[in-house]
């Protein structure tokens, strides 16, 4: 006779990993299956938000994520022309980085101690809906039955594709990064995004793993002219104050590229008797790369979703329940945050918008939240904000002229 799980769930890294430590923790019988083995990399930028911390807290693990971090508690943005404006994280929570190596470990070790069942070295091919619920089949011929199935596979869509949940292969953006160290100062503690010498649209970060060791990459929406990431990244790390931060530091590791997903406003989020979290939604900020608070957080709403839908019934309006929590969580920002993207993110623009914000605190608190993938605050849109630079910008060009 075959087992049914109560869940299995597809991708072991931090939303299937929550997914699984919160539905275990209140008792259902979960497999988690990942095709690597862990602790295992992944290219990453490493960050965490304030909103990730607060899943972490959640799962009682903030405490074990900070013994490992680098505590940051401002962000700076660097316009193209090289001008900078930085702020503090405010809040009950500030912001961590920490490699993905031992982040996802972290994350994996609670979910089994809450009493997931862990199987790495499982490559799913595919989900089917079944009378039961859902089946996970992997290429070895191995099968996982399931009331419901959680996928939460990243930016790799081969199960979504096999599976018929995804059509077409989502255009995302191209990212690439390495690790240095010995740098020759000491880093500020600061989440440092740039937006000089990368492709436009895209950006730069710099997020610091120690004192005198970075987390350095770049991210883009690929253009005709905009070349590989590996050719993004050799030329960001040549420019200006990127360079002389670099100088006498040494890279650790390879370069490592990989995509992303940042379709959420557009992928779908379900399937018959399964439900997608983190990446595997295009849940990744559009504007920011940040993908890990998004992972947590859907982890957590997918959970507590299960949790329901096997008491009350696993059936359409279930599913569509699902889709309508997470607009209703994440889709503001998103919009957000791709009309600030396509938008301001021009050069331009920013060199305009960076000195601007060093002389209204408004301005630069709002772009802190955009920097964070915190909410959008209330009363204050898009098209408010774009009247309010309209007035900083006449402003700023009065008194030049003035002088």
């Amino acid at each position: 006779m075959v087992h049914v799980h109560d869940v299995v769930v597809v991708g072991a890294g931090p939303g299937g990993a929550a997914a699984a430590h919160f539905l275990s923790a209140r008792g259902l019988d979960v497999v988690l299956v990942d095709r690597a083995e862990f602790p295992r990399d992944k290219t990453c930028g490493d960050g965490l938000t304030p909103r990730a911390l607060r899943i972490l807290d959640a799962m009682g693990l903030l405490t074990d994520v900070e013994a490992q971090a680098c505590a940051v508690d401002g962000y700076e943005v660097v316009a193209p022309n090289g001008r900078s404006t930085t702020a503090a994280i405010t809040g009950d929570y500030r912001a961590l980085v920490i490699p993905r190596l031992t982040l996802d470990q972290i994350i994996l070790n609670r979910a089994i101690a809450s009493g997931a069942t862990f199987e790495p070295r499982v490559t799913i091919a595919s989900i089917a809906p079944t009378q039961a619920g859902a089946q996970a089949r992997a290429v070895d011929g191995r099968t996982y039955a399931a009331r419901v199935a959680l996928v939460a596979t990243g930016a790799a869509t081969n199960v979504l594709r096999q599976s018929g949940i995804l059509r077409q292969q989502p255009r995302g953006m191209l990212a690439a990064r390495a690790y240095f160290d010995n740098l020759e100062r000491d880093l500020p503690r600061t989440f440092q995004l740039r937006f000089d010498g990368v492709p436009s649209p895209g950006y730069g970060w710099v997020f610091p793993t120690s004192r005198r060791a970075a987390n350095i990459g770049v991210g883009f929406l690929p253009q005709r002219r905009s070349g590989t990431a590996a050719q993004a990244f050799e030329r960001f790390t040549r420019v200006g104050s990127i360079a002389r931060t670099l100088q006498g530091a040494s890279q650790t590791g390879p370069l490592k590229g990989y995509p992303i997903r940042v379709d959420f406003l557009r992928a779908p989020t379900f399937a018959e008797n399964t439900l997608l979290v983190g990446e595997a939604a295009g849940l990744v900020n559009p504007l920011t790369g940040e993908g890990i608070d998004y992972a947590l957080e859907s982890g957590k709403i997918a959970a507590e979703h299960v949790v329901r839908g096997l008491t009350s019934g696993v059936h359409h309006a279930w599913l569509t329940d699902y889709d309508r929590l997470l607009r209703a969580r994440f889709e503001k920002v998103f919009r957000f945050s791709e009309w600030i993207r396509d938008w301001y993110c021009k050069p331009p623009l920013l060199n305009l918008l960076v000195p601007l914000a060093n002389r209204h605190p408004e301005l630069r608190q709002q772009l802190a939240h955009i920097v964070l993938g915190e909410r959008e605050p209330h009363g204050y849109g898009p098209m408010t904000l774009a009247a309010r630079l309209l007035v900083y910008l006449a402003g700023h060009r009065a008194a030049r002229a003035h002088d």
